[in-house]
């Protein structure tokens, strides 16, 4: 075998090594998550966690300067966005040429809006070339009109408004982790904040090495993946260790997830 063969086979061995000594080998998966019944409906929610719907919005016939929406003449396709803290947590779809357009759509999941966080609403017109702005609002927490169960008219420092309603929190039942599937662990990496598993204290690296009575070591993968995602249900008790080899049992209580955007 000549050294032009050796070379390529060499780096191929040493990647697939790396790969698999720092985990990239090993499946991620997530626990189920899925909306509590209406019968399971919680007496109480978590502080500043809410779910938002967003109704409509309403623009001016002109954008500044008095200009047409389109170099064409026809009217702008607007679309929103929700940024909290910077981060883009949602956009809207686009309704074609129309002043008004009409979404009603409730945010899949719910989302975290403490006092100081940085609120921002913006309403954008979808263009080929560049997106142009149509309004925005930027308050410290929730706008003030923005009171559970009530419609919001949103100013957004023109003649546009966004409507929003604000509401308590959609409830999930699950553990709320995504981890990685090893033989002998399943090792977290990531954790949802408000969630059972939060509750319980684990964190990001932790590995659960038995759920219950039941070893990992012992089980089959689908077998190990369907008691985790059942533990909190069950209130069950996990043995996790750290990543500095420190060994806990956690007991998991079995209140609601509070999923987040």
């Amino acid at each position: 075998m000549d050294g032009g063969t050796l070379g390529p086979m060499r780096t191929a061995i040493l990647l697939w090594a790396m790969c698999t000594a720092t985990g990239c080998a090993y499946p991620h998966r997530t626990t189920l998550m899925n909306p509590a019944p209406p019968s399971a409906q919680p007496e109480t929610q978590p502080d500043n966690v809410w779910s938002i719907r967003f109704v409509d919005a309403q623009l001016p016939e002109f954008k500044g300067g008095g200009l047409p929406w389109d170099s064409d003449g026809t009217l702008p396709d607007p679309f929103v966005r929700l940024l909290i803290n910077g981060q883009v947590i949602w956009e809207s779809p686009v309704q074609h040429d129309t002043l008004h357009p009409v979404w009603n759509v409730t945010l899949p999941r719910n989302i975290y809006v403490p006092s100081g966080a940085n609120f921002r609403i913006e309403l954008w017109d979808d263009d080929a070339a560049s997106n142009d702005p149509a309004g925005a609002i930027v308050r410290s927490g929730l706008p003030e009109t923005a009171r559970p169960d009530a419609v919001a008219h949103l100013s957004l420092g023109n003649t546009a408004t966004v409507t929003i309603v604000v509401g308590a929190p959609h409830p999930f039942k699950g553990l709320g982790v995504t981890y990685e599937q090893r033989s002998a662990a399943l090792v977290l990496q990531a954790v949802e904040p408000f969630s059972p598993a939060a509750r319980a204290g684990l964190k990001v690296g932790d590995s659960v090495v038995a759920i219950g009575q039941s070893r990992v070591s012992q089980l089959s993968a689908a077998k190990a993946s369907s008691e985790l995602s059942l533990s909190a249900d069950r209130g069950a008790t996990l043995k996790v260790v750290d990543e500095s080899g420190k060994e806990r049992e956690v007991t998991l209580d079995r209140d609601f997830l509070w999923l987040l955007m």
